[in-house]
């Protein structure tokens, strides 16, 4: 093989778009770790995620923070990826498929004390996290050729399938994992991770509407895909960021702005967030056992 194939090769692959947006990245302020591996849930064996990365900001003490922890999928698709999107059912329960884990992800609920609510109804989420507005998809597709007569055929393509699956797995993974590694303190500070699981195309990203005349297909450059899984034998929603490789930088400044705004939130109330981690911790440490520890501190 020659230089000159090498170099023909590699921009068909997902290589360099890997390395183009792990620097951008690193150039919004981002921690990253390329290449990262985590336990494929069914079988345990070892899988890799393109990209984790995260970043801090800080609430009020030294120790209070938000982490925006972003999961990306990199894909280079040569053919178009069509999301079928329509207006979400309802809207105001979009809410709740933004992921969250650490201390306090709920607060005492103010009509019921002895219950609990959310932290997406605490903060009011609904009225400025994207995942709230604009339209949804559930349904994708792509193209491939038909290997004796070369038409077109539109079918769940298996890179965008297993870049999907390969994001939810790896966003239930990591949400467990960071309730699971916690140590009860006494005096334990804020410290929330918010996940934004996100594939990132060099192709074209297309939105496509069916009504009844038909479909209609509009260029897109960031669309949103929800997907149920099951976990723990219970059905659960998961919003997945699809973007252009164009519009990551655009992307990034929503996510910074959605979690500035749930910094001042939490500002806002940080004696009522501490009496919440107070008592999440005081519940929390009777337990041994670290499912049960789990459980406590997730609503």
């Amino acid at each position: 093989m020659t230089q000159d194939q090498m170099t023909e090769a590699l921009p068909r692959s997902g290589y360099l778009l890997e390395s183009r947006v792990e620097r951008l990245l690193e150039h919004h302020g981002y921690y990253v770790d390329a290449n990262t591996a985590f336990p494929d849930p069914p079988t345990g064996k070892s899988r890799e995620l393109d990209i984790f990365t995260l970043s801090g900001v800080r609430v009020t003490k030294e120790m209070d923070f938000v982490f925006p922890v972003l999961l990306i999928e990199c894909v280079n698709n040569p053919q178009p990826l069509i999301l079928f999107t329509k207006e979400s059912v309802v809207r105001g329960l979009d809410a709740y498929d933004v992921r969250v884990s650490g201390l306090p992800v709920k607060f005492p609920d103010s009509e019921h004390p002895r219950e609990w609510i959310a932290l997406a109804d605490y903060l009011h989420i609904e009225k400025f996290h994207h995942y709230c507005r604009g339209r949804v998809a559930t349904q994708f597709c792509s193209f491939t050729r038909n290997g004796s007569s070369q038409e077109w055929l539109a079918q769940h393509e298996g890179t965008h399938f297993d870049s999907f699956q390969k994001l939810s797995d790896a966003l239930t993974y990591y949400q467990r994992e960071h309730f699971a590694s916690w140590y009860l303190g006494r005096d334990e500070p804020i410290n929330i991770q918010i996940y934004y699981p996100a594939l990132v195309l060099q192709g074209r990203l297309i939105d496509a509407r069916v009504s009844k005349s038909g479909v209609a297909f509009r260029r897109a450059s960031h669309l949103s895909y929800r997907r149920t899984i099951i976990h723990q034998q219970e059905a659960t929603e998961i919003q997945i960021d699809v973007l252009t490789e164009s519009n990551l930088s655009s992307w990034l400044r929503t996510v910074d702005k959605e979690v500035q705004t749930i910094v001042r939130r939490l500002r806002r109330r940080r004696s009522d967030v501490q009496k919440s981690i107070n008592r999440i911790v005081t519940r929390a440490r009777r337990f041994r056992n670290r499912d049960k520890i789990i459980k406590e501190m997730d609503f």
